[in-house]
């Protein structure tokens, strides 16, 4: 069975990277750009990083907010703190997903 080179989605010519199940028998291949947009991945990856992100905004912000002492820095450090479980769950799909190397 030949395998896909290049990216699956229409229109793209970029080299294949990822290959995600999509059925029983279906794979979709997908470059790193649409790899990174694919829809089952960025709702899994928001999914974790709004769970995620809310304990330990709660754990690490929480005294600030019920105090009412909110600043610009602690509100770029509940945006750092949602981004990086999201930035996780993204490569670690990806990681697990990715084709092997040539």
């Amino acid at each position: 069975m030949p395998t896909q080179t290049t990216c699956g989605v229409y229109g793209c010519n970029r080299a294949a990277w990822c290959r995600f199940a999509s059925g029983i028998h279906a794979t979709e291949i997908r470059c790193r750009r649409h790899a990174l947009v694919y829809g089952p991945v960025c709702g899994r990856a928001i999914t974790v990083a709004l769970v995620v992100g809310t304990i330990l905004v709660a754990i690490n912000q929480g005294d600030v907010l019920l105090s009412g002492h909110l600043t610009a820095l602690v509100v770029a450090k509940i945006g750092l703190t949602y981004l990086v479980p999201f930035s996780v769950s993204t490569y670690s799909a990806l990681a697990a997903n990715r084709l092997p190397a040539r």
